[in-house]
Order: structure tokens, then C-alpha cells, then sequence
């Protein structure tokens, strides 16, 4: 048992609240008033700090090739610890072992449990040449505790087939009756030779005329015109985007990151920015790969078919910018990012940012309110923010920079697991869904 005194709280409004923290491995109470209990308690002075929820990603891309998976599981994973990042969600693209059924579920909840250092949820696949029984496995892959089924065309992996849109349109009659939660990526590859952002806009349009009441998510959107398509048709669909932190890193501190894949983030400023405080970007994620499970294709400088410049030397994604992912390195500090250049220096309410890196996430994967929010009942990962540190840290590219603020304690079932002087520990383990995904306009919240 543990009490932190003194800590602040993050409101609706832009004041912290005072309050005391009582927690075991979950939160017990929090309290403006002294906490009074019987029970022999550890007591943690969180004076001049800030506690926040354990930031929540989505879906990471960690999983490859099966040799490398428990190495790459075990070193992303506590770089993502050690950034404040206590619940992961794996979407793997090119994972030697896709999740078709229970048992391919199983035999991935086993690694987990041996090597994440997070608590991680895992996205299920669909083997359509297994027709006429692919619905049905998905279904039962849904009732096993997965966040959701992972759609990708055309297919980045070759353990994977082929699925058309057609196919996929079935699959949403298939199981229209249940609220299993989808995500897609990808573009309208019967329609288009390669990736673009009018692709990947057709692709979605396609995929909302036969959608019904299923949520579905877009990993990765990095285009202003279709983040603005997605919030203005997402009353009538339930249906969500993610945009990558390494995507607005160089839109909003070009001195220090240098852009990745293909964004118009520069020609819309003023009205993404406007998107930003306002949370009408659903979910920020790290959409992170390790560099050596990503097939790449040498680029030629010069123009791409999204106007993104591309410089001599670059990579590109074999498969299409669509399939591409970050550095993990990115990790380290992507949290800290979102804190001291939206919410310290932009004054992007710290509300918004803690909806945007944790409870939407919560939501959207079926695990909310057990993770993403820090009232009563909830498990207890958190961190206790420090704004009056500076941490110092080195992009991929390699300029150094520094951050304001900084962890002084990522705490994951109510124990000190890492944090400043503290030595990190291994506690993660499989998180199977818990309740069913919350709309992406439930604006019931904790804070």
C-alpha cells in the first residue's frame, strides 16, 4: 500500500488539482482531504509533481522475422517503459506468425508474458484463404480478449493473403452483429499503382460504404484532407485515425527532426495546429518498426506523387509509405515530446494531450477505464511528471536537444518500474481486452 501526498492532478480546466493518491496495484482512492487507512502505507511526497496516466499506443509493428522477435520485443519495449509509454498494442505487418487462431493467439501471449516489459494487447489477422471459415475465426479470435482485427491491403506480408475490398466488405456483413473493433491500413490498390494520399482516401471510402456499427481505426494518417474527411463523416461511421508523433516532431521543430514519410502538415499550419488543441486528432502513436523488419527500396531524389521531397539517398517501403514505421528510438522521448512542446510550450490544454496519448487509446482498444485514467478502481500505471526538470536526449538523426520535464517515476501495477535513478524492471505481461471499444464520440472522461 502506498500514499502519494500532495500531487497534482490534471482538470478540465487548465488548473491542477491537490489531491492524495492511495494505491496497491490499483488505485484505491484520491482524495483533496487526508488519507486515513489502517494498513501499513509507503509515503511518496509528489510535492511539485504532476501525475498523468501511463501514456497508451495503439499499435506498434515490433514483430518480424520469428528468429529476432523476443530480442526486438524485449529492447522496444523498455525503451517505450522507460519513456512513460506503460501500455503497448501490437498490429504486426510483417510478422513471420500472424494471429489466425486461438492457438497462433497462445503461442504470442506466452512471448509476451516472457519478454515485454509493458503491458501489451495484441491485434488478431484474418487468413481469408481459409474461406468460408475466416469469419468465423475471427470472431472467436475476438472472444479470446484480442483489441481487434488488423486489415491491410494490399498485403505487406507474404504469411498473409491477399484481400480484396470486396472481401472485405463481406467480412463486415459477416460479423455485423458483433462490436468487433477493426483497423485498416493501406490504399486502393485495384485502383492505383502505389501509395498516395488520394489512395488511401479512396481506400476509406470504400471501406465506409458497407461499414455499419463496427469501429474501425486508420493507423496512420498523415494528410490534413483526409484527417478532415474522417472527423466531418465520423458521426454518421464509427471510425478513428491515429496520426504518428514523428510526423508532427519535424512539422512543429524542424531544427532538430527531419521528416520521414510523406506529410502535407506544412501547407495546412494553422488549421492541423487547430486540430491539435482542440483533440479533433483522435489518438497520437509512435508507430514504430525496427529498421531491419521494413523491406526497403532504394528512392531516386525528386518528387513523389504526394509532393513530398524526397533527398538523394532516402529509403522507401518496398510495400508503400502506407506500411512504413518510426524509429523506436522515438520512444525515449515522444511522451516527454508531447508534454513540453504541445502542452508547456504551444498551450495545447494538458487535458487534450493526456486524451490524445491515453485514455482515446484506452477507449478505442476496450480497455478503458482499467488503463488510460486515474480514478478509483483503475490499475495503477502512472508516471509523476517533474516540470521543473530538463531531460536531454538525441534524435535519430543525431542532434541533440532537450525537453522540458521529466519522469521521476513510471509506476505499472502500483510499482516503481522505472523513472529518474531508478532502475528499470520487468513487469509487463499480455493485456486481453476488457470491455467492448467506447465510440470515438463517448465523451465520457476521468478527468
Amino acid at each position: 500500500m502506498k500514499i502519494i501526498t500532495n500531487v497534482s492532478l490534471p482538470t478540465l480546466s487548465a488548473a491542477l488539482k491537490r489531491v492524495n493518491i492511495l494505491f496497491d496495484e490499483k488505485i484505491i482512492k484520491v482524495s483533496a482531504d487526508e488519507i486515513i487507512t489502517e494498513e501499513e502505507y509507503e509515503t511518496i511526497d509528489g510535492k511539485g509533481l504532476v501525475i498523468l496516466p501511463g501514456a497508451i499506443d495503439p499499435h506498434t509493428h515490433i514483430l518480424g522475422d520469428d528468429a529476432s522477435a523476443a530480442n526486438d520485443l524485449s529492447s522496444i519495449s523498455k525503451a517505450a517503459l522507460e519513456g512513460g509509454w506503460t501500455t503497448l498494442a501490437e498490429l504486426s505487418y510483417h510478422t513471420a506468425s500472424p494471429i489466425f487462431s486461438p492457438s497462433d493467439l497462445n503461442k504470442k501471449i506466452a512471448l509476451l508474458n516472457d519478454k515485454v516489459w509493458t503491458n501489451m494487447a495484441l491485434w488478431g489477422h484474418v487468413d481469408i484463404s481459409d474461406y468460408p471459415y475466416h469469419a468465423e475465426a475471427a470472431q472467436e479470435l475476438w472472444s479470446k480478449g484480442i483489441v481487434g482485427i488488423a486489415l491491410a491491403a494490399p498485403s505487406p506480408n507474404p504469411a498473409i493473403s491477399e484481400i480484396s475490398f470486396t472481401e472485405i466488405m463481406d467480412l463486415f456483413l459477416d460479423i455485423y452483429e458483433s462490436d468487433t473493433a477493426f483497423a485498416f491500413q493501406g490504399y486502393d490498390h485495384e485502383a492505383y499503382p502505389e501509395y498516395s494520399f488520394s489512395s488511401q482516401m479512396d481506400a476509406i471510402k470504400k471501406l465506409l460504404r458497407r461499414m455499419q456499427e463496427n469501429p474501425i481505426h486508420i493507423p496512420r494518417v498523415s494528410s490534413y484532407v483526409t484527417m478532415e474527411f474522417i472527423g466531418a463523416v465520423s458521426k454518421r461511421s464509427d471510425i478513428s485515425f491515429a496520426t504518428c508523433i514523428s510526423d508532427l516532431m519535424p512539422f512543429l521543430n524542424p531544427e532538430i527532426f527531419k521528416p520521414g514519410n510523406a506529410c502535407d502538415f506544412s501547407e495546412y499550419f494553422d488549421l492541423l495546429f487547430e486540430l491539435i488543441r482542440t483533440n479533433k486528432i483522435y489518438l497520437l502513436s509512435n508507430c514504430v518498426a525496427p529498421p531491419n523488419r521494413q523491406p526497403v527500396i532504394p528512392a531516386k531524389a525528386g518528387i513523389q506523387n504526394n509532393g513530398f521531397q524526397i533527398e538523394s539517398g532516402m529509403t522507401k517501403n518496398a510495400f508503400g509509405e502506407v506500411f512504413s514505421g518510426s524509429n523506436p528510438q522515438t520512444l525515449a522521448y515522444s511522451y516527454l515530446w508531447v508534454l513540453s512542446e504541445l502542452w508547456k510550450q504551444r498551450k495545447v490544454p494538458l487535458a487534450t494531450c493526456i486524451k490524445m496519448t491515453s485514455e482515446n487509446a484506452a477507449k478505442r482498444m476496450g480497455i478503458y477505464p482499467q488503463k488510460g485514467s486515474l480514478d478509483p478502481g483503475c490499475d495503477a500505471d502512472f508516471v509523476l511528471y517533474n516540470p521543473e526538470l530538463t531531460s536531454s536526449f538525441v534524435s535519430p538523426e543525431g542532434t541533440k536537444f532537450q525537453l522540458t520535464g521529466g519522469f521521476t517515476g513510471i509506476y505499472l501495477g502500483g510499482e516503481l518500474v522505472a523513472g529518474t535513478g531508478v532502475d528499470t524492471i520487468r513487469k509487463g505481461s499480455f493485456l486481453a481486452r476488457s470491455s467492448n471499444p467506447k465510440r470515438r464520440h463517448n465523451h465520457h472522461t476521468w478527468i
